[in-house]
């Protein structure tokens, strides 16, 4: 099965005011769009590359269509084509204001890293990335020459550091477990550093 995503970046701020009513809806052939802000996302799935390309072009030829409408246009300098697949093959490339958008293996969509298999592990190491820089800012805090108690470190733990990693877990927590490890070694780190525990305890 091909899963076959574009993502347009940066319509004109007004495309939010619009309601959702005015925004193209195609029935045939089958897509997904979603957008937030100033971001929209396209998802079209078939088994053939080619047609998933194809259903995907029409839907584009719909917004386009729209987006003039409106006197707006799409940066498609911005817009990303990324095919999700298993397998190496790629879809065909599709034009967006007669441009083709540049192929990519990854893409970021309000804050989740997408790679082609899906296999969330840029994501995870780009949390963990973050999660060690929120750390060493908040060291002087929760680190063990802190004064504060440890009810106040943990809150401050679940109120800024847990909701980095937190965040699209619902999406992303069917990483695998050689992945998932990576987030539980640093959350062990950092509880460790906030109870002032040693490493093998």
């Amino acid at each position: 099965m091909w899963l076959h995503y574009l993502k347009v970046a940066h319509l004109l701020r007004s495309a939010a005011f619009f309601t959702h009513k005015s925004v193209p809806v195609i029935l045939e052939p089958p897509s997904t769009t979603a957008t937030f802000a100033d971001d929209s996302a396209i998802l079209t799935v078939h088994e053939d590359l080619t047609v998933a390309a194809h259903r995907l072009q029409m839907h584009l030829n719909k917004i386009q269509s729209w987006l003039k409408t409106w006197r707006m246009k799409a940066n498609e300098a911005k817009s990303v084509q990324v095919t999700f697949t298993l397998k190496k093959m790629t879809c065909p490339p599709v034009k967006l204001n007669n441009e083709h958008p540049p192929q990519a293996d990854e893409v970021k969509y309000l804050g989740i890293h997408l790679d082609r298999r899906l296999t969330w592990r840029k994501h995870i190491t780009t949390k963990r990335k973050q999660l060690v820089l929120k750390l060493r800012n908040l060291y002087w805090i929760i680190g063990h020459k802190s004064q504060l108690s440890l009810e106040n470190k943990l809150l401050v733990y679940k109120v800024i550091l847990k909701p980095v990693w937190t965040y699209g877990i619902q999406v992303w927590g069917t990483a695998s477990n050689s992945d998932l490890e990576i987030l539980d070694r640093c959350q062990s780190k950092m509880l460790r550093i906030i109870t002032c525990s040693m490493v093998y305890t």
